[in-house]
């Protein structure tokens, strides 16, 4: 049986509906916090339990019959330091997975984690990249830049700018290079790497195919939605002002957005070609993965 911890996110949601269209004869659970949310898949006939992963409430019963572990967590939502929470999380999580008979761990991370990284969300996703590998279970990550999905915070940040705004700053990280990928791609390599244990022990960078500043990546938004806007360089990353914009802008929480600001400082692009994810075909490039999040809307 498989379980996608962190199936209430975009992420999670989609690769619910992917297993069930693509691996039909597949065994899913869906762990989810909220009791809501499990009730909402439940009605879709998913087999969906509840669990908190920093207080291990309801954990050890979420692993029972589990072969196949997809950490699909963060927690940006919560209060404190995100680091700590994150570790305490996967810590909980291992624990309880080891103590069930797990076989094998899928992690979804960042390429742009690193552990000398100024973000405090980055650093987090090194060190829980780093606890799964040292797990003691078999391990396939899969590391992502942005991901341009609709209801993705920091996609949705840069989009409802561009949307509701005739002036859109541009600070410091419009330099940033990256290579957006399509949730679509994001959910395809999790599925390949979920059913095929010959990946196993590896790690793979799941990019698009196009590398480019993130100001010219806010402008093709704008192209894309036919939004006739200003763009305005500044100075500085202005990271204060975005997050309270990310509120009375776009109406995202100010914490999560904040901490996902923080992360466009970093390149956020496939270092290795030989660590590029080995999908079956061409990955999506920004200008078609565009388009993509509308069709998904």
């Amino acid at each position: 049986m498989i379980l996608v911890a962190g199936a209430s996110g975009i992420v999670g949601r989609a690769l619910l509906s992917d297993l069930e269209l693509y691996a039909p004869g597949a065994s899913v659970r869906a762990l989810v916090r909220s009791e809501f949310e499990a009730l909402r898949l439940r009605d879709r006939g998913i087999d969906a339990v509840t669990a908190d992963v920093v207080t291990r409430r309801g954990l050890d019963s979420a692993m029972r019959g589990i072969e196949t572990l997809v950490y699909l967590i963060h927690t940006l939502d919560r209060r404190g330091d995100v680091v700590a929470n994150d570790v305490e999380a996967i810590q909980n999580t291992m624990i309880a997975a080891r103590a069930a008979g797990v076989q094998r761990v899928v992690f979804l991370g960042c390429v742009a984690a690193d552990e000398a990284s100024q973000s405090r969300y980055l650093l987090a996703r090194w060190a829980v990249e780093l606890a799964v590998r040292q797990s003691g279970l078999r391990h396939i990550i899969v590391r992502a830049p942005l991901i341009l999905a609709r209801g993705g915070t920091l996609f949705e940040l840069l989009r409802r700018s561009v949307d509701r705004s005739p002036i859109v700053p541009l600070f410091a990280w419009r330099r940033t290079v990256v290579e957006p990928v399509a949730l679509g791609d994001v959910v395809e390599a999790l599925r390949m790497a979920i059913l095929d244990p010959e990946l196993d022990g590896r790690s793979f960078d799941i990019c698009g195919v196009d590398r480019i500043m993130l100001g010219d990546l806010v402008r093709g938004i704008g192209r894309a939605h036919a939004r006739k806007r200003l763009f305005v360089p500044i100075p500085g990353y202005g990271e204060r002002i975005s997050t309270q914009a990310a509120w009375t802008l776009a109406r995202l929480p100010r914490r999560e957005a904040g901490l996902l600001l923080e992360t466009l400082r970093e390149p956020q692009v496939c270092r290795d070609p030989s660590r590029r994810f080995p999908l079956p075909r061409r990955p999506l490039g920004y200008i078609e993965a565009l388009a993509a999040t509308e069709r998904r809307a």
